[in-house]
């Protein structure tokens, strides 16, 4: 018998921490306290902790906003050290402001990850409203690799968005065609979650495994990881639009060996953050 989920050590490899209660959004106000304790309750030992390439993500000043990024990433990276190195935090990303600039685009992550201490960075197109094509996202990309650093790349098209295709895995897998890029699929592509078996690198299943499991059940959910590659698969929650009783639930329903469970709980993140690609099951 399989492993009890909870049991397992875990590394959360999509979570949010929301500085401020803002209205006509789904992050509700999650502090790092909040987030620390949901972790200790559910055996979570680490968490990368995500913006979301936004300039009111986070609570700030009028000279802040003045530029939201670099102060955004600034934020991201005391949230890390205040933590106790429970969070990994990953750098932002802009595409005006001056940030269509490759030279400014170059420092800014540079100074984010040798300053600040980021881990990698999340590129989120549908906020941004360009394609994940955009060749001021390149520069972003071509920063990451020259640094050795995860990206991190939004995939959840929404009906509601008018970027609806552009952000969906096959525009990005185009984004990325011919390039030696560490990179996330999150959210398992969203409803274009069967573009991700064709693909390659890392796939986190925060939000869509849940929506897959109600949908479709647990058998299905389970033999669409092995298809996509149980060795690609990231654990994340998207907390705190979800919870970690979520997802308790799903894993401990689905009939995979305590290897399999133990990679996609912690051990495929570990190889991501030490920089090392997924590695190719035969």
């Amino acid at each position: 018998m399989a492993a009890d989920w909870r049991s397992i050590p875990k590394i959360d490899a999509h979570v949010h921490v929301v500085l401020h209660q803002r209205e006509n959004t789904d992050l509700t106000l999650h502090v790092a306290e909040q987030q620390l304790r949901a972790m200790d309750a559910h055996n979570v030992r680490q968490a990368i902790v995500l913006p979301i390439n936004y300039p009111d993500y986070f609570p700030l000043s009028p000279e802040q906003r003045i530029d939201w990024l670099r102060a955004n990433n600034e934020i991201q990276s005391q949230l890390m050290k205040e933590s106790g190195g429970r969070f990994i935090a990953f750098a932002d990303c802009g595409v005006d402001g001056g940030y269509e600039v490759a030279e400014n685009s170059r420092a800014e992550l540079t100074r984010a990850i040798r300053e600040l201490g980021l881990r990698g960075i999340k590129i989120h197109p549908s906020n941004l409203k360009v394609p994940a094509t955009d060749t001021r996202l390149r520069q972003w990309l071509d920063g990451a690799r020259e640094l050795g650093i995860p990206v991190i790349i939004h995939s959840n098209p929404s009906g509601n968005d008018p970027m609806f295709d552009e952000s969906a895995p096959h525009t990005i897998y185009r984004a990325l065609y011919g390039r030696d890029q560490l990179f996330v699929i999150s959210h398992l592509g969203g409803i274009a979650f069967l573009e991700t078996i064709a693909g390659s690198g890392y796939v986190d299943v925060s939000y869509a495994l849940l929506m897959l499991a109600e949908l479709y059940g647990i058998p299905f959910c389970e033999r669409l990881l092995r298809r996509i590659g149980i060795d690609r698969i990231l654990f994340g929650t998207d907390i705190p639009i979800f919870t970690y009783e979520d997802y308790e639930s799903v894993f401990d329903a689905m009939d995979l060996a305590d290897e399999d469970l133990e990679k996609i709980a912690f051990r495929n993140a570990e190889r991501l953050l030490a920089g090392l690609p997924p590695i190719e099951s035969d």
